[in-house]
């Protein structure tokens, strides 16, 4: 897994919290940009951690799966992707107003982040080349990294959009995630079987 396919990877995980936080923008009763800030900052931690834990504990078990493991990581992507596609169905629910408090906050960083740990462990299955000589976990490390970059960017976006835009953008967020999750299990897939 390259740079490239870890950017957007990061792009496609980060659809969730994108989507959360444009409803929350929609929803915002006159907070300024601290608030949105350390909204946006909780949960790209989360997001960017848990890819981390997941790899972490997936990489002890690695050795035992390694003649399937290109399956595990294309049936785990592709189950995380249509997840978020099937739940882009439903119908959202904007809250009347959002006060921004920390512990709602780190509610929804632990739940828009399930798919980011699943998704760590997935990564353990396949080999990270991001920066040369760094070893694997040098990689892993960088990749939590871009996912938080990305995820604090897409979340704060979010908002801004929320509070101008609507909440259909909402929906077409995690379509859009879900087929990229699902398109990198196919290439991973891909690349193993033609390798």
């Amino acid at each position: 897994m390259n740079l490239i396919t870890v950017l957007v990877l990061a792009l496609g995980l980060c659809f969730d919290s994108f989507a959360v936080s444009l409803s929350h923008g929609l929803a915002q009763c006159g907070y300024g940009r601290m608030h949105f800030f350390r909204f946006s900052l909780v949960l790209a931690l989360f997001q960017g951690a848990f890819p981390l834990i997941g790899w972490a504990v997936a990489a002890g078990f690695q050795h035992y799966i390694a003649r399937y493991d290109h399956w595990v990581a294309f049936a785990l992507l592709v189950a995380l992707g249509v997840r978020m596609i099937v739940e882009s169905r439903e119908e959202a629910v904007t809250p009347e107003c959002f006060r921004f408090d920390l512990r709602h906050t780190l509610t929804l960083g632990v739940a828009t982040s399930i798919d980011a740990l699943i998704t760590g462990a997935a990564m353990a299955m396949v080999t990270l080349q991001i920066v040369p000589q760094a070893g694997q976990w040098g990689n892993m490390l960088t990749a939590s990294g871009i996912i938080f970059a990305v995820t604090f960017f897409a979340c704060f976006l979010g908002i801004a959009l929320g509070r101008t835009a609507g909440n259909r953008l909402g929906k077409h967020a995690e379509i859009a995630g879900g087929v990229i999750l699902i398109a990198i299990g196919v290439k991973i897939l891909m690349e193993h079987l033609f390798s």
